[in-house]
């Protein structure tokens, strides 16, 4: 059983190493051509050219600034990108704009999600920590009752960890909220300013800027998810040596 997980470890592992080592080679190839990719696709970046002049002719912002919080509530009961949400405000404002309304429109998720949390509970989030598996996890989060700030910082500055899931259970443990929407967004932050950087640098998708950013956001997705994966090895590990313990413990115990 020990040799099985782990070998169940090391695979995970090793396919994400390789899927992520694929993407970064592709896009390094896709880096040191992109000369040459310019010239070949100039009129889908001519087209882009003028959609980017055409948006920015645009009379009216604040219809634009409604509809994409709109996309910000329907985000709060579908599972839509959130890094998809910041790239559409920085395809359409400026950089300090699109940040300022993307960093305002993911306090408004995380306090409708922390809310939630407070009066339905963790939802998924506490029905997948209850298996015991990974209690271990759970006993992490919780802090003795109080809610991990670093756990929810790291939870925030992590891609493959849900947002949602993380802030209904937070909430459903009455964590204190300005703390709670301080450390998610700062957390976020990091997120938030590559994800809106691409949506302003889109309309060139084959310049360096663009390319890099991508670069960025595939390695630290990579090795962020890696991470997870050898942690949560080592973790259920060690408890199930506990659990082994305990029972041999219990096998041999007397009862007078």
């Amino acid at each position: 059983m020990k040799q099985q997980k782990r070998h169940q470890t090391n695979l995970i592992s090793g396919i994400i190493v390789l899927v992520t080592a694929g993407l970064l080679i592709f896009l390094s190839i896709v880096l040191y051509n992109h000369s040459k990719l310019e010239v070949r696709f100039d009129t889908l970046i001519s087209w882009l050219e003028q959609l980017d002049n055409a948006i920015v002719n645009l009379d009216s912002y604040t219809e634009i600034i409604i509809c994409i919080f709109a996309l910000y509530i329907a985000k709060c009961q579908l599972p839509i990108p959130m890094g998809f949400l910041c790239v559409i405000s920085g395809i359409v404002f400026p950089m300090t704009q699109a940040v300022i309304i993307n960093l305002a429109f993911c306090a408004f998720f995380f306090t409708v999600k922390y809310v939630e949390g407070q009066f339905i509970g963790g939802g998924w989030t506490g029905m997948i920590l209850g298996i015991k598996q990974l209690h271990f996890v759970r006993d992490w989060i919780q802090f003795k009752g109080t809610g991990n700030p670093y756990v929810l910082f790291v939870s925030r500055l992590v891609p493959s960890i849900p947002l949602g899931m993380v802030s209904k259970y937070y909430g459903s443990m009455k964590y204190d909220f300005v703390y709670y929407t301080f450390l998610s967004l700062l957390g976020f932050a990091p997120r938030l300013f590559i994800y809106t950087k691409i949506g302003a640098s889109i309309y060139n998708p084959f310049s360096v800027q663009f390319i890099v950013l991508l670069i960025v956001v595939v390695a630290f997705s990579g090795i962020s998810v890696f991470t997870f994966n050898i942690f949560y090895g080592i973790k259920s590990k060690q408890m199930n040596q506990t659990l082994l313990l305990y029972s041999e413990k219990e096998k041999y115990k007397i009862v007078l």
